[in-house]
This record gives structure tokens, C-alpha cells and sequence, in this order.
């Protein structure tokens, strides 16, 4: 199945557009229902209802743009350009509101999402005359993206309303929250039911297999861990951390040794080098939200990287900036929206190829060649969202939700200081050409070098947040190591005000 199948989906859309509605802006009659009595009837009907459900992720409100202003401007990776709105300013500076016009738009995505995947869930194995593997993977696709959705709105938000079933009537609209506890053992139950009605196989681009819901248990099970090790606010429902380090530890140990569709990829370059890694037999792209750059509309292409590149002048860069003798590439210009921060940009090591080989510090144009400017408005930017063969704005950057590498540092961290969380870890380092981490550290030294690792690694990719949070550091980190000020949302965003003010039973 070709991945501009599940992409291009106007036409589904238009059969569907009942079905995906968000469930928290309604203020009239609920126009997010379909009638499962006459549409889900077919095997076609299913693989419709299972493109819709995808094709939420690439949109811009979610992963081609706006699950990166809320996950990476609260952090030291991005600060935005002067002229930005508002809801930018206030990620940035950690003083959201409720009123926040960007957490408004990342909270009606994910509950589009999910209003999407419960509708798979619920009718998909209902539908007659289906063959039992393509109904198994289908329904278990449901359950991951659910379970992705939620995992993402808990991370965010703290409590939220738990809706797992379709909406046939506007009296179900009002809902309470339900505790983290609850969230969070929904997202574990889809998962786990995702594991056993999935395969390993992978069936294109952009779909999920049990590689992909293994992965994402492994960050869940870590996510609960650490909050419950380091106290971070709202997890002292958590048991045992050590018994959750276990469980993060045997599902990304499933990952990483349990299958060869995805691996560990030597070269740095390559890892986001488009046409190599949507072509590879074997890539660190465990999971993404899929684009491409022929698509109709954004959503079905990407524009994220212009959102990265600086708005100066069109540049060509090495494919590989320690190899003068590799391609130059042009990558066009963009809207220098982003724009990388000091703070990690001076944390790498000055020979760490994460540095050298991820983050673009100059460029040419016409002959001449431009260095950028940490302090200035044209900074050095990440290369992780660039495609060379772009059409205009267009582009085939997906968006990474799971990693091999990710997966590789949950696995250390869940280890601790054994010699296979060693391994793990200096795995990375050594691809990073920064030598091997000091082997005396004790549990808690090492876990947390192994954070500092998955800073690095994962620069600008939506995870920094989130491990800020769930180790308790905000403050320490952000305030006392990089002098920013938190008045609001540090470990919890404000539910949306317009989810409180149609939502009565929300308090």
C-alpha cells in the first residue's frame, strides 16, 4: 500500500468528515458522527476509516508544525522570531494562559484524533466478510494511535477527558477529567491490545506495526518510571518506579533486538536524508507522521522546514559538512520562524557530529559562503527537516514521532549503569564521535547523563519537554541553568478555555 494512499485523502474526508470532528469546540449540534449503520459495511470502508484516522498526524495544527511551538519553545532549543503571536511568546517565555491560541489548536488535533481512532476501533470489527489479518491490523492501528493521542494530551495537559467512545448524540459531549492514573492505564490497555492484533511487519511508510507500538509502551512505561523516581508533580499514584523501569526496559528491548525492519544507522546525515531513509530496507524511522512534497494541500505535503530555515537568502550546504568532497545540496530558504537557541547550541561538545553534521553554521549562495549567527536573526539550524527537492513550500519531511535512537536511550536509561544500558548509550556516543560515558556512575549520575544524552540526540524533535517534566527539572534546568522565568505551565499546559467554557462538567 503506497503512502500518498493514506495521505491524499480529500475524497475520504468528504465521506468521513463527520467522523473526525473535534469533540471539544462544539457549540452547536455535533457534526463529529457518522452513521456506522450505513457506512462501515466493507473491508474498503475500513481502510478508508484507517486513512482518515492517519491523516490527522501530518496536518499543520499537529505534527507539521504546531506539536513543535508547544513541545520545543517552552524549552532551551527554540525561541521564536520577534514578530510571532502572541501564543508563541507566551510557550516561549512559560507564561501560558488558557486563552492560548496554540494549545487550543494542538488540544481540537488530538482530540480529532482520537474521535478518529475510537471510530475505528468501535466498527472496524464489526464489518462482515473482512479477511482476519487486515481486520486485526486496522483495529490494532486504532488502538496505537488512540493510545498516541492520549499519551501526548496527558504529557501536555495532566487530567483530560478520557472519551474512548464514538459520539452518537450531543448530550455525551460534556465530560469530566479523569485522573492521570486512568489516562494512563487507557493507554497502556490500546497498546497492549495493539501489540497482540499487530505484526512486525511494516506495511508502508507511515503506518504503525508492532515495532511501533512496542516503542511507544517503552516511552510510556520510561515516562511513569522517572516521574515517579525524580517526584515529579502529579505521579505519586505510581507504585513501584522500579517496576515500570522494568517494563520500559523489556519493550524497548523488544525493539531493539526483537526485529530488523528498523536499526541503529551509522551515518548521521543519512538518517535525515529523505530519499535515503524512505527508501531504505532498514531506517531509524520507527514511526512518523508521512508527507510528501507531491501532495495537494498542506497536510498532505509539509512546510515544517521552513519553519527552521533562515528567510535570508536561498542556501546549498554539504550533504555531510565534515566531507567537502560530498554533494552540495540546495535547500531554498524559509521563514526563520524558528530559531535555535543558545543554550543548546553552545551545550554540544565543539566535535560532537550531532553539532557538526546536524546543525547548519554556514552555508553559500552565489559563490560566497554565509556563517550564521547564534545571537543573530539567521542563526545555525537544525537539518533534521530539510528537503532539497522540495516543490516551492512543499516537501516530503516527515515528522519523527519514534526513533530507533529514542528507543536505544530509553532502553539505556531503563537499564541504568549495567553493561547493556552502557552499551546502549555509548552506542550513540560513539556515532557522535564523543567517546564513551564515564563508567562509575552510579544509578542515578548515570540516568541522568543519559537525559543529557537524549538532549542531544533528539534536539528539536518534540521530546525535551517532556523529559524535562518528567524528571522534575524545569527549574532547575531552565531557570537555574538558563536563567528563564516560569510563571505558568511548567509541568502541565491550562486546559483551553474554549474546552471550559463548552465543557461544564471540565472544573
Amino acid at each position: 500500500m503506497k503512502k500518498k494512499f493514506f495521505i491524499k485523502c480529500t475524497a475520504v474526508a468528504l465521506v468521513l468528515v463527520m467522523a473526525g470532528s473535534s469533540c471539544s469546540k462544539m457549540k452547536e449540534d455535533p457534526y463529529g458522527m457518522i452513521n456506522s449503520k450505513t457506512f462501515y459495511k466493507t473491508a474498503d470502508d475500513a481502510r478508508a476509516a484507517i486513512i482518515y484516522a492517519y491523516s490527522i498526524l501530518p496536518e499543520v495544527g499537529y505534527y507539521s508544525r504546531g506539536y513543535y511551538i508547544v513541545t520545543e519553545l517552552p524549552t532551551e532549543n527554540l525561541t521564536q522570531k520577534g514578530d510571532a503571536g502572541v501564543g508563541n511568546l507566551e510557550l516561549d517565555e512559560l507564561r501560558t494562559t488558557s486563552t492560548n491560541s496554540d494549545l487550543d489548536n494542538i488540544w481540537t488535533y488530538m482530540y480529532r484524533g482520537v474521535a478518529r481512532a475510537n471510530a475505528v476501533i468501535a466498527n472496524v470489527p464489526n464489518i462482515p466478510g473482512m479477511v482476519e489479518s487486515e481486520r486485526n491490523q486496522i483495529t490494532g492501528e486504532g488502538y496505537f494511535l488512540r493510545a498516541l493521542h492520549f499519551f501526548n494530551l496527558v504529557r501536555m495537559f495532566g487530567e483530560v477527558p478520557l472519551r474512548t467512545s464514538t459520539i452518537e448524540d450531543a448530550s455525551q459531549i460534556p465530560m469530566a477529567k479523569s485522573p492521570i492514573k486512568d489516562i494512563y492505564d487507557q493507554i497502556i490497555s490500546d497498546l497492549q491490545k495493539a501489540d497482540e492484533l499487530l505484526t512486525t511487519e511494516r506495511i508502508s511508510e507511515g503506518r504503525a506495526n508492532r515495532p511501533a507500538v512496542e516503542g511507544l509502551l517503552a516511552k510510556v512505561y520510561l515516562h511513569l518510571a522517572s516521574s515517579k523516581a525524580y517526584n515529579s508533580p502529579g505521579y505519586d499514584f505510581v507504585a513501584s518506579a522500579d517496576d515500570y523501569y522494568a517494563q520500559a526496559k523489556l519493550y524497548a528491548g523488544k525493539v531493539i533486538n526483537g526485529q530488523s525492519t528498523f536499526n541503529f544507522t551509522e551515518s548521521l546525515p543519512d538518517i535525515f536524508a529523505i530519499d535515503v531513509y524512505k527508501k531504505a530496507a532498514v531506517t531509524e524511522h520507527i514511526f512518523d507522521a508521512a508527507v510528501d512534497r507531491s501532495g495537494d494541500r498542506e497536510g498532505s505535503f509539509s512546510k515544517l522546514p521552513n519553519m527552521f530555515l533562515p528567510a535570508d537568502r536561498p542556501m546549498t550546504i554539504l550533504y555531510n559538512q565534515l566531507d567537502p568532497s560530498s554533494a552540495q545540496i540546495n535547500i531554498g530558504q524559509g521563514w526563520g520562524h524558528f530559531r535555535t537557541e543558545n543554550a543548546v547550541y553552545s551545550s554540544y561538545n565543539d566535535v560532537d557530529r550531532r553539532k557538526t553534521q546536524l546543525i547548519v553554521s554556514s552555508y553559500t549562495n552565489g559563490g560566497i559562503t554565509y556563517q550564521l549567527d547564534i545571537t543573530s536573526s539567521s542563526r545555525p539550524f537544525t537539518r533534521k527537516f530539510i528537503d532539497p527537492d522540495r516543490i516551492g513550500d512543499a516537501s516530503s519531511a516527515n515528522s519523527p514521532i519514534i526513533r530507533y535512537s529514542d528507543i536505544l536511550l530509553v532502553y539505556a536509561e531503563a537499564c541504568g549503569p549495567t553493561t547493556d544500558g552502557y552499551a546502549a548509550v555509548n552506542k550513540i556516543r560513539n556515532r557522535a564521535a564523543i567517546g564513551d560515558l564515564n563508567p562509575s556512575l552510579d544509578v542515578t549520575s548515570f540516568r541522568n547523563a543519559v537525559i543529557q544524552e537524549r538532549a542531544w540526540e533528539l534536539a528539536f524533535e518534540g521530546n525535551r519537554l517532556f523529559d524535562l517534566r518528567r524528571t522534575n527539572s524545569m527549574e532547575a534546568v531552565l531557570v537555574k541553568k538558563y536563567g528563564k522565568t516560569i510563571t505558568s505551565g511548567a509541568y502541565f499546559f491550562p486546559i483551553p478555555q474554549r474546552e471550559l467554557d463548552t465543557n461544564p462538567l471540565i472544573k
